[in-house]
Formats: structure tokens, C-alpha cells, sequence
């Protein structure tokens, strides 16, 4: 009885794969897992991704990669001013905190003994 059912099991997914098969190849898809195109693009990646697919990245006879950055320098420059100021800010305020700590009151008041 077992054997008729994996037989018919077997049949029916070999059909389906059939029509699998056949409806891709009459609509132009490919099964592959990885195709042509994927291949070739693969060939041209100069780094991984955590994602897998790569970066590529156009390259000229020198061996000079170059891809135009989406931003404008306008933009470029606001972020840097911007990174340059919430940086400054943290040194500021851990410098305060350490002024904090070295104050002899705060460090007194923090101290345990143990007897």
C-alpha cells in the first residue's frame, strides 16, 4: 500500500515538474539558480555585501573605478558640518562628565567603605 502511495506521490510531483518545466521554456523564464546575467554580473563585483549581491562598480582602462555619488556637495558638505558638530557636542559633554567625576565633592560623596 506504501509503495502505491510514493508511486502516485512520485507521479504526480514528476508531472507537475513537467508542467513546470514546460510552461517556463514557452514563457521565456529561466529555473536556473543562479542565470547568465547573474553570472556575468558576478564576474564584475569588486566587494561583497552582507546581502550577497556585490557591489560593482564601473572601471576604466587604468583599473580607476569611479560611480557619481547621488548627493550634491552642497548636501556632502551640510552632513559633514552636521557629523563634525554632534561630534564635538559628545567630546564637550564627556569632558563634563570627567570635570564631574574629578570633582572631589562627587567623588566623596560616591566613595564605600568597607570594614
Amino acid at each position: 500500500m506504501e509503495d502505491k502511495l510514493k508511486k502516485d506521490k512520485s507521479s504526480s510531483l514528476s508531472q507537475l515538474l513537467k508542467r513546470l518545466k514546460s510552461t517556463a521554456e514557452t514563457k521565456g523564464w529561466s529555473l536556473e539558480q543562479r542565470t547568465a546575467r547573474m553570472k556575468d554580473r558576478d564576474k564584475k563585483v569588486v566587494a561583497k555585501c552582507f546581502h550577497g549581491a556585490g557591489i560593482v562598480v564601473p572601471v576604466d582602462k587604468n583599473g580607476v573605478g569611479y560611480r557619481p555619488l547621488p548627493e550634491t556637495p552642497g548636501l556632502l558638505a551640510a552632513c559633514i558640518l552636521s557629523l563634525e558638530r554632534m561630534l564635538l557636542f559628545h567630546a564637550v559633554s564627556n569632558e563634563t562628565i570627567i570635570a564631574e567625576l574629578h570633582d572631589q565633592g562627587v567623588i566623596d560623596s560616591r566613595r564605600i567603605s568597607i570594614k
